[in-house]
């Protein structure tokens, strides 16, 4: 009796649970989420300001008429600003690649140089000003979109045109400055955030290597050469728009 009453039980919790039953299967199936289409490619331009802080670069007076070239000691670059623009091209939702130019400020160079042949004070002051243009083609990587902010890393390779001017000794003949073009890179790493349809603000920093900059040559003490200024590498700090064209 006792079975047949747990049976008789379990039977009629079975019937009741039936009405909930067909009400389930009458609920509408849950929406299917569709993926947001992300846009893969198109041009876009690009501005940017920033601010440069140099690293101690290296200097050399190489005039083998000393017997050995002086020593510069002391070497130091001021901080400058920068501005630039470029365009550019977004392959993927995770690649795009631009062209970009930036113009910075003077830079203010100064050091100390070993006297030639000795001077009451051992050393030279020396000064001067170096400003540069920079031509870049780089690569980003794009990670990802986070909260609307999507970080990235790249790098680019191009060249860099140093111009040194405005050049002083303190105790010696002061050599005219010059210009030239170097082979030129830098490693990057920002984000971008769409402030309003197809416009991105762009915080980024970048690490460049500019080559060096030189005098003309400069005759003395039966000799000639040029001041050399090598290791002109930076810190940059910077901040632009990216407008998407389509």
């Amino acid at each position: 009796m006792a079975k047949l009453s747990i049976f008789a039980l379990a039977g009629a919790l079975v019937l009741a649970m039936l009405p909930a039953v067909g009400q389930a299967a009458d609920l509408p199936e849950p929406p299917v989420l569709e993926p947001v289409p992300v846009a893969t490619g198109g041009w876009y331009l690009r501005g940017d300001v920033g601010y440069k802080v140099y690293r101690d670069p290296k200097a050399r007076y190489n005039n083998d008429a000393f017997g050995g070239n002086p020593n510069f000691r002391g070497e130091k670059m001021k901080d400058a600003g920068i501005v630039g623009g470029g365009v550019g091209y977004k392959w993927s939702e995770w690649f795009r690649t631009d062209v970009t130019a930036d113009y910075e400020t003077p830079s203010k160079f100064r050091g100390r140089l070993d006297c030639p042949g000795g001077c009451v004070a051992g050393t030279t002051n020396e000064k001067a000003k170096i400003d540069a243009v920079t031509i870049f083609a780089n690569a980003y990587f794009d990670i990802g979109t986070f909260y609307g902010f999507t970080p990235y890393v790249g790098g680019g390779i191009g060249t860099a045109y140093l111009d040194i001017n405005h050049y002083s000794s303190s105790a010696a003949p002061s050599p005219r400055g010059d210009s030239n073009w170097n082979f030129a890179w830098n490693l990057m790493a920002g984000v971008g955030y769409e402030v309003a349809p197809n416009v991105i603000i762009d915080a980024n920093y970048r690490f460049v290597d500019l080559g060096k900059a030189k005098t003309k040559s400069l005759a003395l003490a039966g000799g000639s050469g040029k001041v050399k200024v090598d290791d002109i590498q930076a810190h940059e700090f910077r901040v632009g728009v990216r407008y998407m064209l389509d």
